[in-house]
């Protein structure tokens, strides 16, 4: 599992967005701006204004985390496609931490590589991807629908592998954006 945070446009479009709802302007000064997002956005609840704060993230996880993160439908992805590019020979799984499952995904990956060699479509061949397949794809979720998914994926209740990801995105938020998500908290 790799996550890094590609993109971040950070707070200046929140505080021109607070400004504009009020009419009154952005603020230059970071403390005053960051007390206003505060009060606006997150105490009273004026939460649409922080959807202008925007991240983009590359992922590199299993099929599992894909289809689990999808559900989060107020967020833009892009996949790689294993219709394109998985006769390319980086095919590879996610170990589960089982060893009997785990020796189970291997022989999948002898099977599949034997398919790719044989010159089996890569489109017939995807379809013998296993769930714990390594996909690579990037995320955008402005900071409301990432303050959302942070809240439900890191929960003791989210399957590891995505409470997992989600950790990792959360820590790769910047330092001075990180009081945007006191109030998400990590059950663990």
């Amino acid at each position: 599992m790799q996550v890094k945070l590609l993109h971040c446009n950070g707070l200046d479009y929140v505080d021109s967005a607070i400004g504009m709802c009020y009419d009154k302007g952005c603020y230059i000064d970071s403390d005053k701006r960051d007390k206003r997002i505060t009060k606006v956005a997150l105490k009273h609840k004026h939460s649409s204004t922080i959807e202008f704060c925007n991240f983009i993230f590359e992922i590199e996880a299993s099929t599992k985390v894909l289809l689990e993160m999808t559900r989060h439908r107020m967020a833009n992805y892009a996949a790689k496609s294993t219709r394109y590019t998985l006769n390319k020979g980086d095919i590879s799984f996610e170990s589960t931490g089982n060893e009997l499952v785990d020796r189970t995904i291997h022989s999948y990956l002898k099977q599949v590589e034997g398919f790719v060699k044989a010159g089996v479509s890569n489109e017939i061949t995807s379809l013998m991807l296993p769930q714990a397949y390594t996909y690579k794809w990037q995320v955008q979720f402005n900071a409301r629908s990432l303050m959302n998914f942070l809240e439900l994926r890191r929960a003791k209740s989210a399957h590891f592998q995505i409470r997992e990801v989600a950790e990792a995105m959360y820590q790769l938020v910047p330092d001075d954006l990180k009081y945007l998500f006191n109030g998400v908290q990590n059950d663990d």
